[in-house]
Formats: structure tokens, sequence, C-alpha cells
């Protein structure tokens, strides 16, 4: 029963973000959001706040990349006791900036 759970989780995931275009645009919204309100390095928001604005059938896709992100590495992660906070990783500021970038030559 474990096993089918675990079947099912992993092919919800997959329909929610099957489209690799989405994805990126999805991800590079997320970015670009957090870039315009500042959000680099120790200036932090919510996982909540940080998806917010994308439409609700997208949200469980963008929660998905949200985490994604994270463990890419494009977000900080600082848990508090309030909720988990991001921001954007300073370091890897050129890659995110081309991300963002991306995005607004394709609109």
């Amino acid at each position: 029963m474990l096993l089918n759970l675990l079947e099912f989780l992993d092919l919800s995931m997959a329909k929610r973000i099957a489209d690799p275009a989405e994805v990126r645009r999805i991800r590079a919204t997320i970015f670009d959001k957090l870039n315009r309100r500042g959000k680099w390095g120790p200036s932090h928001t919510s996982k909540e706040n940080a998806i917010k604005g994308i439409p609700s059938h997208e949200a469980g896709a963008a929660k998905d990349i949200l985490e994604g992100a994270i463990k890419e590495g494009y977000l900080n992660l600082k848990p508090t006791n309030y909720g988990d906070q991001v921001s954007l990783n300073y370091d890897r500021r050129n890659e995110i900036l081309d991300i963002i970038n991306e995005l607004l030559n394709e609109e």
C-alpha cells in the first residue's frame, strides 16, 4: 500500500509540471517577484508570499518549483518559528538575472 501511495505521488507531481517551458516560466516569475521586492540574502519573505500572484491552477506546481529552486541553490531557506522564509541566493545572482531576462524577452 505504501508503494502504491508513493507511485501515486510521483505521478501526480509529474502531471503538474510536465511542460519544461511552463516550469521555466513559473520559476522566472517567482524569481522576478522576489527580485523586484529586493529579497536577496538576509531580506526574506514567506514561501506563501513568494508564490502569491501565480494563478490558482498553477499553485501546486509553483510550490514544487519553489522547493526545487531551494534544492538547486537558487533560493536560500530560512526556517523561523513562524514558518519557512525564502530569499534569492546572492552567490547565484547572474544566473537568476539571466533566468528573469529570458522570461522578459519571451513576453
